[in-house]
């Protein structure tokens, strides 16, 4: 059966992932019900995708007139998806790897402090990962920074702004690349049960500026250039460089003025603040003063996190499985 031959294949290709990735295992018939698609085309796409690994069968089922029918099994390891992100503890960069399949499942993860960050420095965990057979499709790297394309034109990491970083990785080690800023992936990540009326948030790791992340109708919002969130520029480098979080007093201000910029311009219903320094009692503070700041007119519900990694992980994950989803719809044409 050649794809090419009929472009709706394709399509109905991904409709049977997609229903299969649903419900793990399946007959013919629900698959059917699930797409619309007869159970005899059914038949046919899953004998291509069973062909490629990416299906198996997995014992039969007796239905309701007797007969039994073959139920198909979707193999989780015939693709990973790998994520990468940083987190700054105790003064250093601490990086996680996660490897998922292609569920969604976790695999494998493992952690490695690296303070003087260089293009080549993640290619053990890409080692590690192909010594233990997993075949990783897809890299997302969620870091401090801005990527236009392949270039990372602002990085905390100097050695990867640049053009080289991403094409290095995707040559050495035959992976699609994805990159996105890592408070993005955060509140993409923790803004899973928010509704519809937006989510930021901000972190603040200290050896760096902080930086902002907005979810809105369910999407990143990225601004034109990808400069949305480079919250480092409303007060200015030096004045974050030179900020003594043990002054209260100081910190609530700049973080409400930060938090009042947001609240006027997209006016999300709610924020997640990320930092080791976010005691019940600063919230307090930052609750009260945006409250004055804005006369009361608008309520935005606030949250603080000490950590940003769980939320950055959920987000990257979310991301790669997306990308990889449309990974493997791409391969329905060839």
């Amino acid at each position: 059966m050649k794809t090419g031959a009929d472009p709706r294949l394709a399509e109905h290709i991904d409709s049977v992932r997609g229903a299969l990735m649903a419900r793990g295992r399946a007959t013919r018939a629900e698959l059917s019900a699930d797409t619309g698609l007869s159970t005899m085309t059914i038949g046919k796409l899953l004998a291509v995708m069973e062909q490629r690994g990416e299906v198996s069968q997995d014992g039969t089922l007796r239905g309701g007139n007797g007969r039994p029918s073959t139920v198909a099994r979707y193999c989780g390891d015939y693709a990973h998806v790998a994520t990468l992100t940083a987190e700054q503890k105790g003064g250093h960069s601490v990086f996680r790897f996660c490897v998922y399949d292609a569920l969604g499942r976790p695999v494998h993860s493992s952690e490695r402090t690296i303070d003087d960050v260089r293009p080549r420095s993640f290619d053990v965990f890409f080692e590690e990962a192909a010594a233990r057979g997993e075949q990783v499709r897809l890299a997302v790297f969620a870091l401090p920074g801005e990527a236009r394309g392949d270039s990372l034109f602002i990085s905390d990491f100097e050695r990867l702004s640049g053009d080289g970083f991403l094409p290095g990785i995707r040559r050495r080690w035959r992976v699609e690349t994805l990159f996105e800023n890592d408070v993005n992936a955060a509140v993409y990540g923790h803004s899973f049960a928010e509704t519809a009326d937006g989510c930021a948030g901000i972190y603040f790791p200290r050896r760096f500026c902080p930086g902002a992340g907005l979810v809105l109708d369910g999407r990143i919002v990225h601004g034109h250039g990808n400069f949305a969130g480079e919250m480092t520029f409303f007060h200015g480098p030096q004045a974050w460089a030179e900020l003594d979080y043990a002054d209260t007093p100081r910190v609530a201000g700049m973080i409400v003025d930060l938090l009042t910029a947001l609240a006027c311009t997209v006016a999300p219903q709610s924020a997640v603040l990320y930092g080791d320094f976010l005691t019940d009692a600063l919230m307090r503070m930052l609750e009260e003063g945006l409250r004055t700041r804005l006369h009361g007119q608008f309520d935005m519900r606030l949250s603080a996190q000490t950590e940003i990694g769980p939320d950055m992980e959920r987000g990257a994950r979310r991301l790669g499985l997306q990308g990889l989803r449309a990974l493997l719809a791409g391969q329905n044409v060839r």
